[in-house]
């Protein structure tokens, strides 16, 4: 009889094991379960892009890996702290892992947290022209940009990269590569846009990519345009809110399939004052014609949060 019990006792263990090695490998964080899963999934911030909550052009991304890394893009104005804020606690239990800055401008959220929050960012990374710099030739962002400069030295960043050009960074699943610093030469252009750096991170095991512009403007075009071949990418933040940034040839370089707008709807329908469409001085609509021909499908912050995840087939709105 005991040996009958003995042998069905192995039995079930046996079915147990098997039905739990045929699961998805899962982690749990801050009592959510976020499956293991191929490539990478990347929020849009809406925000304060969105008619209820500012309606002012701000950009913020949230990103994913295969195992759960989690890595922020700017993150936004300070307006938006809270919303990134909700998101690290669901996503990272209080920790980001990788926080990249394009430039200056669209890290009021960064600040507020380093300020008010109990986080940790684990790696922070960018690049930045001297504080001199900034003081001189972008009067009009000098105050963030000042700001951000001094929160560098801010406990809660446990290692800061300032990026070189070429450089290669790995992340779980996810490579980025920078393709474009900041240049202090460049002293008579929109400076403080035109201080963007550049970057393309794709999940090799999906072999799916963006690139990310930033505010980049008419000096960073020709820097880009010197090297086309690394522009190739499915996915694009627009530049400058996807108005007056890098030209058409930028664009056709990157050859994307998405188009992600960080603006609000005035700013997409070039719509002043609520005039109607493009009555404007902005450049959307012409940006918009560009992409038509394309065949583009734009992601557009002023709908809200949305998550586009990056397969090997393709792409997922989930």
């Amino acid at each position: 009889m005991k040996k009958v019990v003995v042998v069905i006792i192995c039995i079930v263990l046996i079915i147990l094991i098997g039905l739990y090695c045929k699961r998805v490998k899962k982690t749990e964080v801050n009592s959510d379960i976020i499956e293991t899963e191929e490539g990478m999934k990347v929020t849009i911030i809406g925000g304060s892009n969105m008619e209820d909550k500012g309606n002012i052009n701000s950009a913020g991304y949230i990103i994913r890996s295969k195992n759960n890394q989690l890595i922020i893009v700017d993150g936004g104005r300070d307006v938006d702290a809270e919303i990134i804020f909700d998101y690290i606690i669901k996503l990272g239990n209080g920790t980001v892992n990788h926080w990249y800055i394009t430039h200056p401008h669209h890290i009021g959220a960064l600040i507020k947290l380093l300020d008010e929050k109990e986080i940790t960012v684990e790696n922070l990374y960018y690049s930045f022209n001297s504080d001199e710099w900034y003081k001189e030739y972008d009067k009009r962002g000098y105050e963030v940009e000042h700001s951000m400069i001094e929160h560098l030295n801010n406990k809660k960043i446990k290692n800061r990269i300032s990026c070189t050009k070429d450089q290669i960074i790995e992340m779980d699943n996810i490579e980025c590569e920078i393709i474009r610093i900041a240049n202090p030469e460049v002293t008579k252009s929109d400076n403080g846009n035109d201080s963007s750096m550049v970057f393309k991170m794709t999940a090799k095991d999906v072999n799916k990519s963006m690139i990310f512009l930033g505010d980049a403007f008419t000096y960073t075009t020709k820097e880009l345009l010197e090297n086309t071949e690394k522009l190739k990418a499915d996915a694009v933040q627009m530049a400058h809110h996807g108005q007056n940034g890098v030209n058409r040839a930028v664009y056709e370089a990157i050859d994307p399939e998405l188009c992600f707008f960080n603006c609000p709807k005035w700013l997409y329908d070039n719509n002043l004052d609520d005039k109607g469409y493009d009555t404007g001085d902005w450049q959307t609509i012409e940006v918009r014609s560009w992409l038509e021909a394309m065949g583009t499908t734009n992601i557009l912050a002023y709908e809200g949060d949305q998550t586009i995840k990056f397969t090997s087939e393709g792409f997922e709105k989930i």
